[in-house]
């Protein structure tokens, strides 16, 4: 944004009153982008923004979404119909966040209350290893992932992308260290971006290790298979 090279971005940030509750929301200062930072791990509705966002005017807009908010603009750029006509009027920089699961808020606020957790004392939240470590203001948490299953949105039993595969640069915490994102360039232009913010100083770059880059490849193969078992399940329950 400070090369000029998007008006502004869509991303996602807390809920003032709901605690941990996404709101989508245009962005175009430094500040509010770094506001911004960190996981939320429930879903938010990002389309509408940059939709009104193209209708404002905005000739360039960087967008930050889960693989299915990816893929949902990918589909809208490629159109047939109206709404190409729509996303010619502005590029989106497609900025893709890995994601395995996602869940309903109401969902997460009811399982956490019943482990003694209130969302409000809640400072950080995180997936690593098959574990959801929540660190509030005394205190951390560790539940292991499968209980999450019962409030986990039903859409996601259906998404093959681990990875935002769409997307001109793909992020995820999964096969860096602490400290660490882990970045796929996917497209020329994200390519571009990521070594420039490299060679300005914006970020510190290293090349992701084997072992690193495998874990990423088994979620997103786990990812894919994931819905091949759900249809042979239904199948053999039919």
């Amino acid at each position: 944004m400070e090369a000029g090279l998007i008006d502004g971005a869509i991303v996602t940030i807390k809920d003032g009153k709901n605690p941990w509750k996404p709101v989508p929301k245009f962005v175009n200062t430094r500040e509010d982008i770094v506001k911004s930072a960190g996981s939320i791990f429930t879903h938010s509705i990002t389309i509408q923004e940059l939709v009104k966002a193209i209708e404002e005017g905005h000739g360039s807009v960087g967008f930050v979404g889960t693989p299915c908010n990816i893929d949902a603009v990918h589909k809208m750029q490629t159109a047939q119909y109206g709404l190409l006509q729509l996303f010619m009027r502005s590029s989106v920089l497609k900025l893709g966040l890995m994601c395995m699961d996602s869940f309903e808020y109401t969902g997460l606020k009811g399982f956490l209350e019943e482990k003694g957790i209130d969302l409000k004392d809640v400072e950080k939240m995180g997936i690593s290893r098959g574990r959801f470590r929540i660190k509030t203001k005394d205190k951390n948490i560790e539940i292991g992932i499968k209980e999450f299953d019962r409030i986990r949105s039903s859409s996601c039993g259906f998404c093959t992308d681990f990875s935002a595969e769409k997307a001109d640069i793909s992020f995820g915490g999964v096969g860096s260290p602490d400290g660490y994102t882990t970045v796929i360039t996917r497209t020329t232009l994200g390519s571009t971006i990521f070594h420039e913010a490299v060679d300005n100083g914006y970020i510190e770059a290293r090349p992701i290790d084997k072992e690193g880059l495998d874990q990423v490849l088994n979620l997103a193969r786990m990812k894919k298979v994931q819905l091949y078992t759900l249809m042979r399940r239904s199948q053999k329950e039919s």
